[in-house]
């Protein structure tokens, strides 16, 4: 495992703690090439509902929908289509739960804002589909959001609590700057726009990082992916701590990650024991969907 960067952290409320587990992870293994539907992949989540299932999105410039891919070929399966909904920027999607429904819902980010200059941003809310392999249009909430102040942000990764269901929303700074983390107030009302709560900076990325284009949680909450464009690195909650929020302040651990220049995508497998990258299609170049294993050295 490759050594531990101990990094400052701004505006966080615990001292950063190394990594309770000791994990180690699998160099990359190709799973298959993204078909040209993703030519801009920009996020990717594991299903619940569905074994085996990454749902992945394109970046600005496709229409508001998002498809169900195959974790173990990349074929894709399914299109989803949120008939009325926009697509301004949408950068990432996460999966959660759909606030006291008992259910679960996929959560699609229109938050990306490389000029700041945006008159608002949302975040999209789906329940989960029923099938995977059958195509269609689907039902949607849309939460409008602004930042404290009315500044304009530009972001591109987007957490959701697996258990909770408190939605993050995680920015993109200029390189060598530290992104900082939002939360939305609950409860999320789809009627009218919230002003999301600072919660705190992170310690990535670094001034050597490129800018951080992509998170994701684990099943139990406790594990965090963070990607960047040259980089990938976890954060996890140390034994005895369940405040999620804590995971911000924790020290960034490196992670194996694949060559994508372009890559904008990260996602935990649905039972936490691999993750998932893939990139943007590179000009004239094929777009490949990675999987990386990883075992627990300690407890």
């Amino acid at each position: 495992m490759r050594a531990l960067w101990l990094l400052a952290v701004v505006s966080c409320a615990t001292a950063p703690t190394r990594l309770a587990a000791r994990v180690e992870c699998s160099a990359a293994v190709t799973v298959g090439v993204v078909p040209m539907a993703l030519v801009e992949l920009s996020g990717l989540v594991s299903s619940r509902a569905h074994p085996g299932v990454l749902y992945a999105h394109n970046d600005s410039g496709d229409s508001a929908r998002f498809f169900a891919m195959s974790s173990t070929d990349a074929q894709l399966t399914a299109s989803y289509t949120l008939p009325g909904a926009s697509a301004v920027d949408w950068e990432d999607i996460a999966l959660g739960p759909c606030g006291g429904s008992g259910k679960t819902c996929v959560f699609l980010g229109d938050v990306g804002d490389n000029k700041r200059v945006r008159d608002g941003y949302a975040v999209y809310r789906v329940e989960e589909p029923a099938s995977s392999t059958q195509s269609g249009e689907v039902q949607f909430e849309r939460f409008a959001f602004e930042y404290p102040g009315g500044v304009k942000k530009n972001a591109e990764a987007l957490v959701v609590h697996p258990s909770t269901g408190r939605v993050y929303v995680l920015t993109k700074e200029e390189t060598g700057q530290p992104s900082e983390v939002y939360r939305f107030p609950e409860p999320m009302n789809a009627a009218g726009t919230a002003t999301l709560v600072r919660v705190g900076a992170l310690s990535v990325p670094l001034p050597s990082d490129q800018k951080l284009t992509a998170a994701s949680v684990d099943p139990t909450g406790r594990r965090l992916l963070l990607r960047m464009y040259n980089r990938l690195v976890e954060l996890e909650l140390p034994r005895g701590v369940d405040d999620f929020e804590q995971i911000f302040a924790q020290v960034p651990v490196d992670r194996p990650f694949a060559d994508e220049p372009q890559g904008e995508a990260v996602a935990f497998s649905a039972d936490g024991q691999s993750y998932f990258t893939s990139s943007e299609r590179p000009t004239r170049a094929e777009a490949i969907l990675s999987r990386f294993d990883c075992r627990w050295l300690t407890r």
